[in-house]
This record gives C-alpha cells, sequence and structure tokens, in this order.
C-alpha cells in the first residue's frame, strides 16, 4: 500500500516518482549486485531478472515488492534473501522514485 506523503503529491496522496532520481536509489542500495536490470546496467543473478520479472506489473506490485519482498517469492528463488527493511530504510519520496525507476523495463 502506497504511504500518504506531504509535498510532491500525486493522486490518490502518493508522492510522484523520478526515474532519474530512483535510478541513483537503485544504485545505492547497490540493487544491482543481485538483480539483472537493463535500465541500470546490472546483471545480478542473487535476485530475479527484472527485465523479465516485472514485465506487465503495475507500480503497485513494483512498491510491495520493495517493501514486503516474501508477499510474492519468484519461482526458483526463496523468501528472506531480499532486505526486509526497504519500508523502513527508504524515505517514501525514495520509494516512488524506485518504483517510477523499475517501472520503465515492466
Amino acid at each position: 500500500m502506497w504511504r500518504r506523503r506531504r509535498g510532491n503529491e500525486g493522486e490518490g496522496g502518493a508522492a510522484q516518482g523520478t526515474a532519474s532520481a530512483g535510478k541513483g536509489v537503485f544504485e545505492a542500495q547497490g540493487c544491482g549486485r543481485c538483480h539483472t536490470f537493463t535500465p541500470a546496467g546490472s546483471q545480478g543473478t542473487l535476485g530475479p531478472d527484472l527485465d523479465e520479472g516485472l514485465k506487465g506489473r503495475d507500480a503497485a506490485f513494483v512498491h510491495e515488492s520493495i517493501v514486503d519482498p516474501n508477499a510474492e517469492v519468484t519461482e526458483g528463488f526463496s523468501a528472506g534473501v531480499m532486505p526486509q527493511d526497504y519500508g523502513e530504510k527508504l524515505s517514501d519520496q525514495e520509494l516512488s522514485d524506485l518504483v517510477a525507476f523499475l517501472m520503465q523495463g515492466g
């Protein structure tokens, strides 16, 4: 579920994400060490290939996958591998930016 935010809000109170800022979040959090994602130039294999796994998915799914990664675990991967604390660790804006960046591949 999207969190209620102040400032830079779009419909429903969710902050508007910026893909370019989201790329910085992706890099700063080391997401590319585990995930393949062409827009980031990453080729990690510990986690699911985001180029394939995000096809046809919406922003709500992507957001949930970040803040509650065990809600739906990709076949062939184990629960508990992805850090469980991104919902607390990242600001609402960082989450929105990261979702916007990841939606480029979907």
